[in-house]
């Protein structure tokens, strides 16, 4: 009955819209006019290059989002050992993430063929669960070059279906360079090991880090000085022959070189041992020294700096998800948000819960934000610009899929960082801000 009645909805979905006027041939959501600028936006805020937060208040909403979200954490209060059951309590919790913490063997695809039960049985005793100690010492690595945190320790995909290479159920985020990390211990085959991060735990290739003490590790976890990545994503030598590539907020610290220019401290891997490279900073449209003033107008213009880029999932294909865009954008004004969608508007200073509102309150209550306000569901977030000529409120968004309920009925991949209106169709054929829990921003 189950099975009849999901094999029917499609229909019944689209008698549904026949009979609520909203039936006809649809076109992507994505708007490519006027409205698809930063110019446009920032033109119609005169007011939205005010400082809302200076350096010191950076900080302090920081600590704010941490106590308001336990995914968020301040490395450098990481202690030196930590007991063996909390590393299992961790690496289980991240298990859980994807479903991988029984060992029923999911309906997954690795290299184009069915997950075997062999594979999916040797990542989870990959965990190396039965070899953590009653107490964890606690190392100290800095990521070399861009990297996948993932769920196990597991460097292959595994896919929901035999074609699919975009959507790697074991991927959880992508971690740049210069990225510090708390290692708690190691996989059963010694080429992952499970560490921290400022707002994820996960699995790390020992290849894409390396390890030093805590004072030189300290100075990655909260450099004195540091230069912030501006562009969409920018590449930079190592000054060891690599070619790394960096996202939007990446965070690198700087020195005095021997002329009293700064210089870049580019982290590289010596047999798993961190070595520093001084690399020359140039300073540009590119790179800032420091955190971009955290501003409406800085918030619309950063975020256009992704508009057309690929959707990637967990960071994969080398671009954003839609949380990881959102999130890359306020990184590169300082401000540190959870990882994923659903917990990244509701940590937020500002909070609107929109339950139980009908859709013109929405949107008034949408109305009513600024610029940089985030809106958000369990499993999507979208940053919102403002409302056009006519009174539509616009956001960005890095989007995967779109609906449509005409004569094309069906679901179609764009997989692109596109501007749009809140008020798009959404999978069940309502406008999106229908669908959206909160709204979340800094004031």
């Amino acid at each position: 009955m189950i099975v009849i009645f999901k094999r029917l909805l499609p229909v019944l979905l689209v008698l549904t819209l026949l009979l609520s006027g909203r039936m006809g041939a649809e076109a992507s959501p994505e708007i490519t006019d006027a409205r698809a600028t930063a110019a446009y936006w920032t033109q119609r805020n005169p007011q939205g290059d005010t400082v809302l937060l200076t350096g010191e208040q950076v900080k302090a909403a920081n600590e704010a989002l941490r106590r308001r979200n336990d995914t968020l954490f301040d490395l450098a209060s990481v202690p030196e050992s930590v007991s063996g059951a909390e590393v299992r309590q961790r690496i289980e919790k991240v298990q859980a993430i994807g479903d991988f913490d029984t060992a029923e063997l999911p309906s997954l695809y690795k290299n184009g063929s069915a997950l075997t039960a062999y594979s999916y049985a040797f990542a989870r005793k990959n965990c190396n669960l039965d070899a953590l100690p009653e107490r964890a010492e606690t190392r100290y690595g800095v990521v070399t070059r861009r990297a996948n945190l993932r769920l196990l320790p597991e460097a292959a995909g595994w896919f929901e279906s035999a074609g699919d290479v975009h959507y790697d159920t074991l991927q959880a985020t992508a971690l740049d360079p210069a990225e510090p990390v708390a290692v708690l211990g190691d996989s059963y085959d010694k080429k992952f090991s499970f560490v921290r991060t400022r707002f994820y735990d996960g699995w790390l290739a020992k290849s894409d880090f390396a390890e030093t003490d805590r004072a030189t590790w300290e100075s990655f976890v909260h450099p004195a000085t540091f230069a912030v990545v501006t562009a969409n994503k920018k590449t930079m030598e190592n000054g060891a022959g690599e070619s790394l590539l960096f996202q939007m907020g990446a965070k690198i610290p700087l020195a005095a070189g021997a002329d009293g220019d700064k210089v870049l401290l580019m982290p590289v891997s010596d047999n798993g041992t961190l070595q520093i490279k001084r690399r020359p900073a140039a300073f540009d449209a590119t790179l800032h020294e420091g955190f971009l003033p955290c501003t409406e107008n800085n918030f619309v213009r950063q975020g256009f700096r992704f508009l057309g880029d690929e959707y990637g999932w967990g960071g994969l294909d080398d671009s954003v998800d839609c949380s990881s865009f959102v999130g890359d954008v306020y990184r590169s004004m300082g401000i540190e948000l959870p990882r994923d969608a659903d917990q990244q508007a509701k940590a937020m200073a500002r909070v609107i819960d929109l339950s139980g509102m009908g859709e013109a309150d929405r949107l008034a209550a949408l109305e009513s934000c600024v610029p940089g306000t985030l809106l958000a569901n369990n499993t999507h977030v979208m940053m919102y610009l403002g409302q056009d000529d006519a009174g539509t409120p616009i956001v960005l968004q890095s989007m995967s899929s779109w609906f449509s309920f005409g004569s094309d009925y069906g679901k179609h991949y764009l997989r692109k960082v596109i501007a749009s209106t809140a008020t798009f169709l959404n999978f069940s054929g309502v406008p999106y801000i229908n669908g959206v829990h909160y709204l979340g921003s800094l004031h």
